[in-house]
This record gives C-alpha cells, structure tokens and sequence, in this order.
C-alpha cells in the first residue's frame, strides 16, 4: 500500500497545475487509502464545505470524515456541503508540508473546529465523549494533517508547538501524517502514553518513519477516533428558520372527530 501511494504521488505530478495536483492527490489518499482501512462508523467524501446554524462555511476542506446519515445539502460533481453536525472529522492534504503550509492548516482546522454543532433533536441515549479534557453531548470535530513529503518532523513539530501554545485543545490539530519522513503526535502528562488528541497539558513527540512503517499506526490512529463515532438524530430544520416556507393561505380548526381521546367537545 505504501508503495502504491507513492508511486501515485509521482504519477500524479504529470499535471500542470498546482490545483489539478492537489485534486488529484486528495482523490487518490481517498480512494487507495481511506476509503479501504476507516472503521465503517464512517464514510469519507473528497472535497466540500462545512455549515453551521450560526452562519458560518468554511472554506473548502479537503476530505470530510461524516456520519452515513449525513443528509445531502448540496452533492454535485464530487462536492458537497454538510452541516457541522454531521461532521467527525477533516484531513488537509499536502503535497509538502513545511512550517508555512503547517501554520495555515492549523488555523483551518482550528477554525472549523469552532463551529457550534447544536441541530439535534434531543439525545435519549445519555451518550457523551471525554476528549481536550471536558465531557461533551457529540463528537468534536477531529483535525488531521497529511502530507506525501515535507520537512524533518522535528521541524514541524516544533512548529506545531508554536502554533498550538495557549491554543484551547479543542481547537488544537490531533494529528501531522508525513507519508515520507513520519508523523506527529501527543503524549498524555498522566503517564508519558500517545494520545489520540491534545489533553491539556500534553506534549509532542515526532517519530521518524519509513512510509511502510508509518501507515500502521496511521491506521490505528484513524481507529481510535472513529470506530466509536456517533451521532444525535440531525435537526435539519433548524438550518431552515431564516428560510420562507411559503404563504400561508387558508388554514382549518381540526373536526369534533380529530380532538384527542378524552377531550369533550362543546
């Protein structure tokens, strides 16, 4: 598999654009990699914008991690527009990442990360997630960042604690995948263990390693944060209250036969 990813990253630089390039790219980590090892709590899609009830898209995002009930908003030509709440998780895709590249895809998953997720009809489950140290009623929006070649990890994880020092952890990016140099990660305070996501008070540790070494834990990776995923009954018409629903044109009091079982009719 790793060799496979490689070799398409290669091939993939036939195109002339810088544009075409990533396209292909984020295809190609979607359908060789993803798409095959995700848990199937999950369903991964190429290319879209996130909403929220508040008002807020985002820019495009390279692959979305959704729930399988997640409702089509916009699907058209392999783009898509899906509401925060459906969302489990984002992956920017690079070719090389360097700390400037890193700084900007922190911020967008940062930002993404804020979007409130609150359409839900209410949760008889009594479901809740313990991650970024709180307890919460959904899943937070998981930020993943994958590269096929960039700098050294020590660099960008450097850069990564730059970026990230007096960041809430909630908004803090999980993961940084380099297919050919490693990947980053973080260690829980508690006893020194790699954590899925930023606790706070975590460290960063960057492990060098080949691409056959690195798909692994990847793979697991990925597992720890989705194979558990769930989701509240969507509220899609919380999405439509600034909307107009037509006029109102005539309107009927219901019959003596249609009151409830019980009532008395005068």
């Amino acid at each position: 598999m790793a060799d496979r990813m490689l070799a398409d990253f290669k091939a993939s630089g036939i195109a002339k654009h810088r544009g075409s390039k990533g396209t292909v790219r984020e295809a190609q980590l979607l359908s060789n990699f993803l798409r095959k090892y995700l848990p199937r709590t999950v369903i991964a899609e190429h290319s879209g914008e996130v909403i929220a009830t508040d008002g807020q898209v985002s820019g495009q995002c390279d692959v979305l991690i959704m729930d399988p009930s997640t409702p089509p908003f916009w699907d058209e030509q392999d783009y898509r527009i899906v509401p925060a709440e459906c969302l489990y998780g984002v992956i920017e895709v690079k070719s090389f990442l360097d700390s400037k590249e890193l700084r900007s895809a922190c911020a967008n998953i940062a930002r993404l990360k804020s979007f409130p997720k609150t359409a839900y009809h209410q949760d008889q489950t009594g479901k809740s997630r313990q991650v970024y140290g709180k307890s919460w009623q959904h899943v937070p929006t998981v930020g993943i960042i994958f590269a096929y070649d960039g700098l050294n990890v020590d660099t960008l994880g450097e850069t990564l604690r730059e970026v990230s020092e007096g960041q809430s952890p909630e908004l803090t990016t999980d993961s940084i995948w380099v297919l050919n140099k490693g990947f980053i990660n973080w260690s829980s305070q508690v006893n020194g263990n790699i954590d899925p996501s930023p606790e706070p008070g975590a460290g960063i540790v960057a492990f060098e390693a080949t691409p056959q070494e690195m798909l692994m834990p990847l793979v697991a990776h990925l597992n720890s944060h989705f194979v558990t995923a769930w989701m509240s009954a969507l509220k899609i018409t919380d999405y439509m209250s600034n909307e107009t629903w037509g006029r109102c044109v005539a309107a009927w009091p219901p019959s003596p036969q249609q009151a409830v079982a019980g009532d008395s009719v005068n």
